[in-house]
């Protein structure tokens, strides 16, 4: 029995409750959905401005290598101790390299050619050589890596890096349909980067370029979107909150009036509920379903009232009925017992004796 009535237990919730939290769960889809689908499009929009510059940077810095001299130069000049050579053709191939990443200061530039082991490249030059200190890589320095594909790839044609540091890939060739570029991160931040191949006068490939670019910007903008929506969702979900609220409001008054003319009826005060319902006739200034249920409600309330009225009539003529009804039957009851019936036998004789009396004396 018990458990039963904890089954059949059941719990009230207001309709106005339920309209809020039916329109703050549609809010949050809809908002959510929304949100993904801005945070995508910024997102794609951002790696595709970067992809544009990324594409025009390593165009720009191909066309000015000499591929004559930078296959002279790494078949020719010899390191020093430092990493570095004394040979100006690495210099002067260094500085066009510099004079670009002053142009664009997000792009780390290089050149390499493939190495003799496995996985492995050997870079020539770097931009990072003319700081001060210098960064990057020195004068035919030996760098092995499982994912050399993009990097090889682009002693071919221009490539770009579409999967994440780590993932082994050949990376896809700029141009070719679904190639997009994709950031990957390391030790020094997040980057995005493209290869191309470096020819000589006679149209041979002789080595390539590599240049890194810096993809914070995208993680910039990512982290705008999200402190924006976060402002957006909270200034939108209080304002959602008092609107529906106050909408609710607006839906759910009619219905708790009639709920309370309903109760007024199961008390019998007839006069109270029709306050109520003629109160919310007079706040209703644009009528609707509700206003007409109102109508009906009072309709059904005078009809109620007026039934009532009557069988309170009738039930008072059945009690006068029933009532005359009960006298008569004692009566019957009385006049027909063996009692009153021997005594109006006697009542009789004690009459007839009388009128004896009264003939003998008249004669």
């Amino acid at each position: 029995m018990n458990n039963e009535k904890k089954k059949n237990k059941v719990f009230f919730i207001s309709l106005r409750i339920k309209l809020l939290i039916g329109f703050t769960l549609l809010f949050t889809v809809v908002f959510a959905v929304a949100f993904y689908w801005f945070y995508q499009f910024s997102t794609d929009l951002a790696m595709q401005r970067i992809t544009d510059d990324l594409v025009n940077t390593i165009q720009g810095a191909a066309k000015l290598i000499d591929g004559d001299e930078f296959q002279a130069l790494y078949t020719e000049a010899t390191p020093r101790e430092d990493g570095y050579t004394d040979d100006l053709r690495y210099w002067s191939q260094a500085k066009l390299l510099w004079s670009v990443k002053q142009i664009e200061p997000r792009a780390g530039i290089y050149t390499y050619i493939k190495g003799t082991a496995p996985n492995e490249l050997i870079f020539v030059t770097s931009g990072g050589a003319l700081n001060d200190p210098p960064t990057g890589a020195t004068f035919m320095e030996h760098w092995t890596t499982d994912n050399v594909g993009p990097n090889l790839s682009g002693l071919k044609e221009l490539t770009l890096q579409d999967t994440p540091e780590g993932q082994k890939n050949n990376g896809c060739v700029y141009g070719t349909p679904g190639c997009k570029v994709e950031m990957y991160s390391d030790d020094f931040g997040s980057w995005v980067s493209a290869f191309a191949p470096i020819k000589n006068s006679k149209g041979e490939v002789v080595g390539a370029i590599g240049v890194d670019f810096k993809a914070d910007y995208v993680r910039e903008v990512q982290a705008a979107i999200l402190k924006k929506v976060y402002i957006a969702f909270a200034i939108t979900y209080v304002s959602l909150f008092f609107l529906v609220f106050f909408i609710s409001n607006v839906f759910t008054r009619p219905i708790l009036t009639l709920t309370k003319a309903a109760e007024k009826i199961g008390e019998g005060d007839y006069k109270g509920s029709l306050v109520f319902l003629s109160n919310a006739g007079e706040s209703s200034n644009f009528p609707d379903e509700i206003e007409t249920l109102d109508k009906v409600f009072q309709s059904m309330i005078d009809k109620v009232y007026t039934r009532e009225q009557s069988l309170r009539k009738q039930v008072e003529q059945l009690k006068i009925m029933i009532d005359d009804s009960k006298r008569k039957k004692q009566v019957e009851e009385i006049v027909e017992s063996e009692f009153f019936q021997d005594l109006k036998t006697k009542a009789q004789k004690i009459r007839d004796n009388q009128g004896r009396k009264k003939t003998g004396g008249e004669a």
